[in-house]
């Protein structure tokens, strides 16, 4: 009981530069990923299982993290619309309907795969758990 008070009370109300720098979304303390470089292949969806600060649980059951799959899937249609709204004010309209845009945007979803995919599991976690 002691130890939970103690826990509780250095529990601080995580912001969103906590969101982007990977921290635990109850106490913005903890690293919810093992490397902070997403672009580490080898250690890209390596977790820890539990904050370091507030012990807790990144992965509360089995498959927890299969609903990220649609945070993915929703980031990456936000930045394709973002990037061919951009190419629009850029380029134009109907030279943003083109390949070139096509390939540039499928050639950036391609490299920031790592990102979004640790965003979408961050996502994820921090609606389950987001104290405040």
């Amino acid at each position: 009981m002691i130890q939970h008070e103690q826990v509780t009370n250095h529990l601080m109300t995580p912001t969103a530069s906590d969101f982007f720098a990977g921290k635990c979304p109850r106490c913005g303390q903890g690293k919810v990923f093992v490397s902070s470089n997403p672009f580490n292949i080898r250690k890209m969806a390596a977790m820890h299982e539990h904050c370091d600060h507030c012990n807790l649980e990144f992965s509360p059951e089995t498959g927890f993290y299969w609903g990220a799959t649609y945070m993915s899937y929703a980031i990456t249609v936000a930045f394709s619309c973002f990037t061919f709204a951009i190419s629009t004010v850029a380029f134009g309209f109907m030279n943003s309907l083109s390949l070139n845009y096509v390939l540039v945007n499928g050639i950036l979803l391609v490299l920031l795969s790592p990102v979004f995919f640790r965003f979408s599991r961050l996502s994820w976690l921090w609606i389950f758990y987001k104290r405040g």
